[in-house]
């Protein structure tokens, strides 16, 4: 078994009272041959000062400069990188010890795999476990019909050949998700692996992107446009065209929930949970 350079990519902003443990879940790695690159975009808490001092004890490759967005941080990161192996870590997230190991043999034993992923589980702002994430979707191999269908693959868990991510010019800065359109550029031509263990913990707080129903649905309705000419595309969109009124229907923003009730009429209007939806929506 060889022993590969693995770039660990930590985009940091406003994060000062988590980034110290994510830095020291990479540093801390049961497996050594690790280079780690943190960019602080702009921060203005004092994450500037402390991973300073983190760099210089530690010895790691850290930049300060002003805020350019996630987007534009993750593709800057890219241009350092030296590793076979990527992989990305929120500044307010954190690594299982044994995460690199576990993937790295893993990936060096499957090489026809162009990223691997695993489980991960949500922990409060406080460190405390919330819950284990969903493992119901999770595919592997030729998994982009599945990826299709719903973003399964939990970012802060892959790792991914570095190589692969330049292939596909990085992430694409048409959109604010930085993980699904790669996933589903890299799952169209590779084949994607999995791994049963948990490897990273996620925080769950009030600004996570993913607590933003209407931003997300209308994000991924963008990002799915790209595929208009793939078969399966006009199912898995009256799927969730269905599936997103059901959750507007919840909510109080009338203007999107009637937007996406009439996309969702033509192929859903006699299914029981369309039923159930506009009789939430109307009478909630």
């Amino acid at each position: 078994m060889s022993y590969p350079l693995v770039s660990i990519i930590i985009p940091s902003y406003n994060h000062v009272t988590y980034i110290k443990k994510a830095v020291l879940s990479a540093i801390n790695q049961t497996y050594k041959n690790i280079e780690l690159i943190v960019i602080d975009d702009g921060s203005t808490d004092g994450s500037n000062e402390l991973l300073t001092s983190l760099a210089q004890k530690y010895t790691f490759t850290y930049i300060h400069r002003q805020n350019k967005g996630l987007i534009a941080t993750l593709n800057e990161a890219l241009l350092y990188t030296q590793g076979h192996y990527f992989c990305m870590l929120g500044s307010d997230d954190y690594y299982e010890l044994n995460k690199i190991e576990l993937q790295v043999n893993y990936l060096q034993e499957h090489q026809e795999i162009a990223l691997c992923y695993g489980e991960l589980t949500y922990i409060d702002g406080d460190g405390k476990i919330k819950k284990r994430g969903k493992t119901k979707y999770f595919k592997q191999g030729m998994i982009f019909k599945h990826l299709l269908k719903t973003c399964f693959i939990p970012l802060p868990t892959v790792m991914v050949k570095t190589d692969i991510v330049k292939e596909f010019g990085g992430f694409d800065n048409r959109f604010f998700l930085e993980d699904y359109p790669l996933w589903l550029k890299i799952s169209q031509k590779y084949p994607i692996g999995y791994i049963n263990k948990n490897l990273t913990f996620y925080r769950l707080h009030q600004n996570n992107v993913s607590g933003d129903i209407i931003k997300m649905i209308t994000e991924v309705e963008k990002i799915l446009a790209d595929y208009k000419n793939v078969p399966e595309y006009k199912n898995v969109m009256n799927k969730n065209y269905l599936r997103w009124f059901a959750d507007l229907s919840k909510t109080k923003n009338k203007d999107i929930t009637n937007i996406y009730m009439l996309k969702a009429f033509p192929s859903s209007f006699y299914k029981p949970r369309f039923l159930h939806s506009i009789l939430r929506y109307y009478f909630r």
